[in-house]
């Protein structure tokens, strides 16, 4: 098995790596975050790649290198144990599935996943599985097909005959919950819809005040606000689609 160890944070690094050595084996390969690979030499280990933005691009491009085998896919900055690693090790079993770790999301987390899949289901017509990326196991047979399309198709939901998930929740430790998430950060495009959307109300109550508002007057209005909170959903959601499988 190979495993691909994606340092993006080296808190407790030296027993992260050791418990996945003694679960998974010595065959790793470090893909390093550019900004952390002068500190990551300080431990003792050599990046085999060094990744920006387009971390995905860059695993991908180091399997095509490798002999074919089952993939491992850790990310460091997620919180681990030795009780998720054994459970995940029981979940792999005879190695024909893919094995993925789902977080437990809360009710507002969930209804903004729903409202996301909508558009991830529009633009590919297949959803997000919502699991995390920090920990997958994808057998050989897996691994080569997704290498003759894109590793990141790896989180699209898959035929459940073909794939397994270890819920979090099964853990019950709320840190390895919270850091087995992405988090998406705020787009500037954020602050600009506020800003537009703050012009539409100014403009509006100046309407209010020295015109005579007709019914067509405020379903313009309305429209423009719908306009404004869609736009930004958009951009926030492809963020979001481009931080889970690109970057």
């Amino acid at each position: 098995m190979k495993v691909i160890c994606v340092v993006d944070s080296i808190s407790n690094i030296n027993s992260k790596i050791d418990m996945i050595k003694g679960h998974f084996g010595s065959d790793i390969c470090f893909v390093v975050k550019a900004t952390l690979e002068p500190i990551f030499k300080t431990f003792g280990y050599n990046a085999n790649a060094v990744y920006y933005n387009q971390l995905t691009t860059v695993i991908h491009a180091l399997l095509l290198k490798s002999e074919p085998s089952d993939v491992l896919i850790y990310y460091t900055s997620l919180k681990i144990n030795e009780n998720l690693l054994n459970k995940f090790n029981t979940k792999i079993a005879s190695r024909n599935k893919v094995v993925s770790l789902m977080p437990r999301y809360n009710t507002i987390e969930r209804m903004n996943n729903s409202a996301y899949n909508v558009y991830v289901k529009a633009m590919f017509k297949i959803k997000d599985s919502m699991v995390s990326p920090k920990l997958q196991f994808l057998p050989e047979s897996c691994a080569l097909e997704l290498l003759n399309t894109h590793i990141g198709n790896k989180l699209f939901e898959l035929n459940p005959k073909l794939s397994v998930t270890l819920d979090i929740e099964d853990i019950g430790d709320k840190e390895i919950n919270k850091s087995a998430k992405t988090h998406t950060p705020v787009l500037k495009t954020t602050l600009i819809s506020i800003i537009i959307a703050l012009i539409i109300t100014m403009c509006l109550l100046i309407t209010l005040a020295f015109a005579n508002v007709g019914a067509l007057l405020i379903i313009m209005f309305v429209c423009l606000y719908l306009l404004d909170i869609v736009l930004t959903l958009i951009l926030q959601y492809k963020s979001k689609f481009d931080h889970r499988f690109l970057k």
